[in-house]
């Protein structure tokens, strides 16, 4: 299964996905989860709601842009994961609903 299948595989799951989130490191993790509060879920199901999301509406090149980003990275499934989920976090934070 290539890295991003595994990505949505894993982190479709709430569990999962909370887990995942929070190895990425507890700064990221409270981002995260400020985010998710806007729209009034746990971090898991915004993770997994946002995972997949991306699975469904992310193009090709912009799949393949991500696999050659996580290639021969030591964490890949991790650092896939917070490349899905930086953009919408990044956004929510910018329009000055969360304290990012």
């Amino acid at each position: 299964m290539c890295l991003i299948a595994e990505v949505v595989h894993s982190c479709s799951n709430e569990k999962v996905a909370q887990a995942a989130v929070a190895s990425i490191g507890s700064e990221f993790a409270g981002k995260v989860k400020a985010t998710a509060s806007v729209y009034g879920l746990s971090l898991g199901a915004f993770t997994a709601r946002t995972v997949i999301q991306f699975d469904r509406t992310c193009g090709g090149e912009e799949k393949q842009a991500l696999r050659r980003m996580i290639q021969g990275t030591d964490q890949p499934i991790l650092i896939a994961l917070e490349h899905i989920l930086k953009p919408v976090v990044d956004r929510v934070g910018a329009n000055g609903i969360v304290d990012a």
